[in-house]
């Protein structure tokens, strides 16, 4: 898969999680936070591609996604993401 099939495959994750997705400008990378009862995934524009993948890997690696279908590739970066940082599961 190319970058930005990518990208969008995970900000469909994100968005069937029920978290709000925002992209913002300013002097941070972005992340998953959450203000009051809603969680919400700030990504800084600016960001390369490949930061973004990154990104929004890692925090997905946090999370349970047992639930919902991931296309293989996309499935297999997360876990990845995730065992290099030495989490169990994606």
């Amino acid at each position: 898969m190319k970058e930005p099939e990518i990208i969008s495959a995970l900000e469909k994750i994100i968005e069937q999680l029920g978290i709000e997705l925002r992209y913002e400008k300013g002097d941070f990378k972005g992340g998953l936070c959450r203000v009051g009862e809603k969680q919400i995934f700030i990504i800084n524009p600016r960001l390369l591609p490949s930061q973004k993948i990154h990104l929004m890997a890692n925090e997905l690696s946090n999370l349970n996604l047992s639930s919902i279908y991931i296309v293989p590739a996309v499935r297999d970066l997360i876990e990845s993401v995730a065992s290099k940082q030495g989490k169990t599961e994606a």
